[in-house]
């Protein structure tokens, strides 16, 4: 099972309905299998993602991340891990207005999905996570060949 890790937060903003949200930091703590069992994948390789995350959301509850504390290592105790992973997927295409103005048409959306990894259930929580942040995911997984070729490696050495 992946962790992320919540690393940075803005203080409380509105949105236009007035509803309270920080813009929050999530990097990943990602596992991997090695012919030398599971290792932790180094910080250099790891992603970050930035969301909003809602003291009370659409759906009438508040979001993860929001009230959690910042992960520190020397006391993981204290919170700000969570069981999940950052995703990309290819998505019904979407429009970007970047700050001159200028429109840019992309196909791919990335953010944080909380849930378990390893459940055979993960990739419909990868959709639902999706489609509540208004993007319907439009392709399965994409194969990890890094994640392939360390598996084919593992065996050939396992024999």
């Amino acid at each position: 099972m992946n962790t992320i890790v919540k690393t940075a937060q803005t203080e409380a903003k509105k949105d236009k309905n007035e509803r309270n949200y920080k813009t929050v930091s999530f990097s990943e703590v990602k596992h991997v299998d090695t012919p030398f069992g599971r290792m932790l994948l180094p910080a250099s390789q790891s992603r970050t993602v930035k969301i909003n995350c809602y003291e009370n959301s659409y759906l009438n509850k508040m979001d993860a991340g929001y009230a959690d504390p910042i992960f520190n290592a020397n006391n993981p105790s204290l919170g700000g891990w969570f069981a999940g992973s950052i995703e990309t997927r290819e998505v019904v295409a979407y429009d970007i207005t970047s700050a001159d103005g200028s429109t840019k048409t992309v196909n791919t959306y990335t953010t944080a999905v909380f849930g378990n990894t390893d459940s055979p259930a993960y990739e419909s929580t990868v959709k639902s996570t999706f489609k509540s942040k208004g993007h319907e995911v439009m392709a399965e997984a994409p194969v990890n060949n890094n994640m392939s070729a360390l598996e084919a490696m593992r065996s050939e050495i396992a024999g």
